[in-house]
């Protein structure tokens, strides 16, 4: 999830042929849920968690590592059974 809007979210997606649904949180309603909000502004703190079909996290990967994509392609990947 990101609080980029949804265009922003879409290309991104597209630039990892991802294959799996990634979620625009604009308003940070979920970001704020999973408290990974930053104080002050309406921006997430660096943090991916991995979804699986059956709604449970199957990874978080937070700070630096989550800014490189591949863990969580590759996560997601494996949870989502592709």
């Amino acid at each position: 999830m990101s609080a980029d809007d949804l265009e922003t979210q879409k290309k991104f997606k597209a630039s990892l042929a991802a294959t799996f649904p990634f979620v625009s949180d604009p308003e940070a309603r979920l970001i704020t849920l999973y408290d990974v909000k930053t104080p002050v502004v309406t921006f997430a703190k660096r943090t991916t968690f991995v979804i699986g079909r059956d709604r449970r996290i199957t990874s978080v990967t937070t700070g630096g590592d989550a800014v490189d994509p591949k863990q969580a392609v590759d996560a997601a990947t494996m949870a989502c059974g592709l």
